[in-house]
């Protein structure tokens, strides 16, 4: 059984009450960290030596970012909001983990590039571990999920839509390299295979050598010029994100439907309902249907 957790030792506090802890393990990851530097390859002489340290230059250069940094720190202090005290609901910002704040500061030193293994072997690892985390408590089986992180709800919003765009144009491409692999289907059928059938019908194309074919010949190749992969449904709740994902991605406005919500926020299932039943009845795709877990306001 887990050990019960103190929520107010994990924030600096509305009046740094926990600021002698914060102070100290930062002191200790500085010091860890330039320790670090220290030891790569020790025989390695300085670069930088104390007589270079006491030219008149060198020390000029470190008064200027002295300057910058107590001018920013004036500046943050005049012009910024205090997400810290329960005083302040103005947005829905808050405060920052005490150990979210410092694993930050203390990454950032470390500078890793998540955009391949080789320029993040340990934040890869844990980017990896995280996402398993959280497809265990979205109730995905941990071992058959996949996903990264990413800068922020805006930037998942629009990878969502991209891979939503990009997964729906797959069947229609693939009618015009391989037809055997779904014949009898028209447009309607195509449009609307679930997620499975088409990587399964991916994962085909691959093994036949047909792929980069197909993605020529999806939207990712053709772009959206002449395809209608449907609709966009999201709750009037929605983040301002929806509106310009739909105008990036090149599905437009015109294909983004606002689904009424209750008295409680949440969205609308009979209203819901209505509209999937109407686009069906019409022959209309359905490309995403977005829900808001939560509030974006």
């Amino acid at each position: 059984m887990s050990e019960p957790i103190n929520v107010n030792a994990l924030f600096l506090g509305p009046k740094s009450e926990n600021y002698d802890f914060f102070k100290e393990m930062l002191n200790y990851l500085m010091d860890d960290h330039a320790q670090w530097r220290r030891n790569f390859h020790p025989d390695d002489a300085p670069v930088v030596s104390p007589k270079e340290q006491g030219r008149p230059d060198f020390t000029a250069t470190l008064q200027k970012t002295r300057e910058a940094l107590i001018d920013l720190a004036g500046n943050l202090q005049l012009r910024s909001n205090p997400w810290f005290s329960p005083r302040y609901l103005g947005h829905m910002n808050a405060d920052t983990l005490i150990a979210a704040t410092l694993g930050y500061m203390l990454t950032l030193l470390y500078n890793p590039n998540n955009c391949a293994y080789e320029g993040s072997p340990a934040t890869t690892a844990l980017e990896i571990e995280v996402g398993r985390q959280l497809a265990l408590l979205m109730g995905y089986d941990p071992e058959r999920s996949w996903g990264h992180i990413t800068s922020g709800g805006t930037v998942a919003n629009y990878e969502g839509i991209w891979l939503a765009r990009n997964l729906k144009s797959l069947p229609i491409a693939i009618r015009a390299c391989m037809p055997e692999l779904v014949e009898g289907m028209d447009d309607w059928q195509l449009l609307n295979l679930p997620t499975g059938a088409i990587l399964d019908l991916a994962d085909r194309a691959k093994a036949a050598g047909c792929f980069e074919e197909v993605r020529r010949r999806s939207v990712r190749g053709k772009g959206m010029a002449g395809i209608n992969l449907g609709k966009i449904l999201v709750p009037r709740s929605k983040h301002y994100s929806w509106t310009k994902a739909v105008d990036i991605f090149g599905i437009g406005q015109d294909n983004l439907i606002t689904v009424p919500v209750r008295d409680d926020y949440r969205m609308d299932t009979e209203a819901l309902a209505t509209i999937i039943d109407s686009l069906i009845a019409a022959r209309t795709p359905i490309l995403a249907v977005v829900g808001v877990v939560g509030t974006t306001e």
